[in-house]
């Protein structure tokens, strides 16, 4: 069993994705320090195997504040402490629950960053823990699960409320066991019948699970789908006489676990991000894998490093598909690694990069090639596109200065970044309203009034609902948004997010 101290630096490095974009003047502290590994492949990948989970206690005493709990301390994120102090916690809920996943690259992480800050809880009329429980509910069902169950250690002595999210996480990472220790230690104070019952088999105790399970029957207290599973999980014939259990897409993590336990075949690209988080590991083979790190991509919910280390594992087996990627992604890794010619490296980067241009994962690819593709002799055409990509990426700032760069770019994109070209002349309508975002903002003054009143966590939820209607085609939300992340500091998630959708279009 890992130690406390080592399950704690490695759920820290594991978040560093999550830190990698944002830039404000509440984040003037140089956290870039905790994504600075080295991209890996296939040479040296390091393998996960299932360990038990850290040691998470539960308690029924509500004297511990859980809310404020986080992975990233102040220091490292720049956020002040009181970000969500004098917001109420169902309001942020609510707020949590319409944003919903964003579709920038940099708002993503800014988004998980925020639900990974430590801060002082939100204002609450009881003590469900609500706001905690909802950002544990954000990353369990992005497929951030070792987050997840970090910050439910980070919470320990867990209150009963949130028991329930501990096991959920633990059925979904293939690495952990699952955290039954702490469902039966509530007993019947654990209201998930179907957790107690599959918890007390896999103890052993078979006589308690199989009357549970018929109390339950007779009260019809578990979905019926959970019960002919958890019936044949016993061997008790009676249940599979009735029903055949055939997987669907909405699962629960138990469903989910005792498919996979039983021997059922899920089709595993049709399962919500959490489902494929386990897939991650490579037990469940290479493709499932590939298909599993492409998903969790575009969601931001892994980084440049894994991504690569997966891609180069192994020789792909054929040339569609998937692996028509993989093999792209090969070619200019291993051009860009030991490749003298070239024109070997162009072929392979143009080859590449129509693959990923029009797919969620162009700015992982951007990512991941950018720093070598610079520092590699290009023909003028191929240092062109090589400039184009970087913009996607974090490195923006260093390409922009290229000489090349005026060239390769449209005027407008040197705007977001150099008051200089501010008098670029739009093409179109989301170029204006960009522009205006940049240099004639529009900060609603309702904005005003909760930063006044120290609701700075809030207003930045609701920029990202703004700028999600504002992605939509809403230019008015679209100029309030980015307007209101300049406001309070976020520059470089306003830069990143416009050379985004302006690149995005091109």
């Amino acid at each position: 069993m890992r130690t406390k101290a080592s399950f704690i630096f490695t759920s820290i490095a594991a978040t560093a994705v999550f830190t990698g974009t944002v830039s404000s003047k509440f984040l003037e502290n140089n956290y870039y320090v905790y994504n600075s590994q080295k991209l890996i492949n296939s040479h040296n990948l390091v393998q996960v195997s299932q360990t038990a989970l850290p040691e998470i206690e539960v308690t029924k005493l509500d004297d511990v504040p859980r809310s404020s709990v986080g992975l990233l301390p102040p220091t490292v994120t720049g956020f002040p402490a009181s970000m969500w102090k004098e917001s109420q916690a169902d309001d942020l809920v609510r707020l949590l629950r319409e944003l919903g996943s964003p579709t920038s690259p940099a708002a993503q992480k800014l988004l998980f960053q925020m639900l990974l800050a430590e801060a002082e809880a939100p204002l609450s009329l009881d003590d469900t823990e609500e706001f905690l429980s909802e950002r544990i509910s954000i990353l369990i069902s992005s497929g951030a699960i070792d987050p997840a169950i970090a910050l439910l250690e980070r919470a320990s002595p867990l209150p009963p409320q949130l028991v329930p999210k501990l096991f959920e996480a633990s059925l979904l990472g293939s690495q952990y066991e699952p955290a039954c220790k702490q469902v039966l230690e509530l007993g019947a104070n654990y209201k998930n019948d179907a957790g107690r019952i599959y918890c007390h088999a896999l103890e052993g105790d078979w006589l308690t699970a199989s009357l549970i399970y018929n109390t339950s029957k007779a009260l019809d207290s578990v979905e019926t789908s959970t019960l002919v599973l958890l019936g044949e999980f016993l061997e008790i014939d009676e249940a599979t006489q009735k029903f055949f259990p055939t997987p669907e897409i909405n699962l629960s993590p138990l469903d989910f676990k005792l498919y996979e336990t039983l021997g059922y075949h899920i089709v595993r690209e049709d399962l919500a991000n959490a489902f494929i988080f386990s897939d991650l590991s490579g037990e469940n083979g290479w493709y499932a894998q590939l298909t599993a790190a492409e998903k969790l991509a575009e969601y931001g919910v892994i980084d440049a490093n894994r991504f690569l280390g997966i891609f180069t594992a192994y020789e792909p087996t054929s040339s569609y598909g998937i692996w028509e990627r993989v093999s792209a992604i090969q070619r200019l890794d291993k051009a860009l690694a030991s490749s003298d010619s070239t024109k070997e490296v162009e072929l392979a980067l143009k080859n590449a990069w129509q693959l990923f241009r029009f797919t969620a994962n162009s700015s992982i690819f951007a990512e991941i090639f950018t720093p070598r593709l610079l520092e590699t002799k290009l023909t003028p055409n191929s240092e062109i596109m090589a400039i184009k990509i970087g913009m996607l990426s974090s490195n923006y700032n260093n390409i922009i200065s290229n000489p090349l760069a005026i060239n390769a770019l449209e005027p407008i994109i040197f705007a977001f970044t150099n008051r200089e070209v501010q008098f670029v002349k739009p093409k179109n309508a989301l170029e204006k309203t960009l522009l205006d975002a940049f240099y004639r903002p529009r900060v609603p003054s309702y904005v005003r009034l909760q930063l006044a009143d120290g609701k700075l966590g809030e207003v930045i939820l609701n920029a990202l609902i703004q700028l999600e209607r504002g992605i939509s085609g809403d230019m008015q939300d679209l100029l309030e948004s980015i307007s209101t992340l300049r406001h309070v500091g976020l520059e470089r998630v306003s830069q990143r997010t416009a050379l985004w959708l302006i690149l995005s279009e091109t």
